[in-house]
């Protein structure tokens, strides 16, 4: 299943089968619906505006920010409560936008579709006419597992950031992997030791087989998803490395949505580098691109491990802050200084850090 032009799909091969399984039982502290900065609560109405598409759907107009999220679904399609899909959407959100500093579009249309099973399936981004996605949603899903799925995040992230030729679909299927990931550990909606857990393990799938030739135009599901996220968080890495931590890839992420690059907007490869490099201050990012693009690049991971301090053991994983890039480790996962806010006052978290 290729992607849309202007839209990205998440991996048919199981992109997220080891997170559905390792996060399955990862409590989530919070349950309720509205996940907003304090001083704007969310708002979720029936929308008289769009027409359902099915038989017996519904669409809810969530608030979030500033954004607009037009959530479309038939209620008697899924075991779980109405309530627990629209909190999912939320938190998604919320997890997006902290990695951003905002939800990257001002309004976007979200289709929740029936799917045998209990996990979250494919899903699918687009931008043209407007911000869409679509999701296919397991009938016998649990609260649970749902609350540890990170696909709308993942498809979420594809909407703040610039289409680009399909050459380059290896990056935003990279970005969109690494993000999902890391934009959770920052919300709090996992921890870090779960998200560089799921590094350790799922990364090396995106290692250079025999016969590869670098991540352009890669033919590869693993190497374009996996080999895509190995490279911004190599980058992630040596951005911080080089800036004494104070910047990163999020840095440059952001200064290419600020410059108005969402999935609407097509760019080329070379203004993408431009503007990243100069937010940054660095240009780690067009170093690493001319090399990994069509060379076929395999970084140490365990030795990257070693110095992040991501100690894996038959205990599983411990993080390890002596290591020599244990504060670069923290620094990628770090929650915001200011936190986006639940609106229940006994679960909003409070900054644990001053400014």
């Amino acid at each position: 299943m290729g992607p849309l032009r202007q839209g990205h799909e998440s991996n048919p091969r199981g992109r997220l089968t080891g997170m559905k399984v390792r996060l399955r039982n990862i409590a989530v502290l919070l349950t309720v619906l509205a996940v907003v900065p304090a001083d704007a609560p969310a708002r979720t109405t029936s929308s008289p505006t769009l027409g359902p598409s099915r038989t017996g759907a519904v669409v809810r107009e969530l608030k979030f920010q500033q954004a607009r999220l037009l959530v479309s679904f038939v209620p008697s399609d899924f075991r779980l409560p109405e309530q627990e899909l629209l909190d999912w959407v939320l938190r998604s959100a919320r997890a997006t936008a902290t990695f951003f500093g905002r939800f990257p579009v001002a309004s976007v249309r979200i289709s929740l579709e029936p799917d045998g099973g209990e996990y979250v399936g494919d899903g699918v981004a687009w931008a043209n006419p407007d911000p869409r996605i679509r999701l296919a949603i397991g009938r016998d899903i649990k609260a649970s597992t749902l609350k540890g799925d990170s696909t709308l995040v993942h498809e979420m992230t594809h909407l703040g950031f610039p289409d680009l030729d399909d050459v380059h679909l290896w990056l935003h299927e990279g970005i969109a992997t690494y993000v999902e990931t890391i934009a959770r550990a920052q919300a709090g909606e996992t921890t870090p030791r779960a998200a560089w857990a799921y590094f350790a393990e799922e990364m090396p799938q995106g290692l250079p087989e025999r016969g590869d030739h670098g991540l352009y135009d890669t033919p590869s599901v693993d190497r374009r998803y996996w080999g895509g996220a190995m490279f911004c968080l190599v980058a992630d890495v040596e951005i911080r490395r080089r800036t004494a931590n104070r910047h990163g890839l999020r840095t440059a992420l952001r200064a290419i949505l600020d410059a108005g690059g969402t999935l609407a907007q097509t760019w080329e490869i070379e203004r993408v580098l431009e503007v990243a490099d100069r937010a940054v201050g660095v240009p780690v990012l067009s170093e690493l691109f001319r090399t990994w693009k069509d060379k076929s690049v395999a970084p140490d991971l365990n030795q990257l491990w070693s110095h992040l301090g991501v100690h894996r053991g038959s205990a599983g994983v411990r993080l390890v802050d002596t290591a020599p890039l244990s504060a670069i480790r923290r620094g990628i996962t770090e929650p915001p200084v200011r936190p986006l806010l639940l609106a229940e006052p006994k679960l909003v978290r409070e900054a644990t850090r001053k400014p």
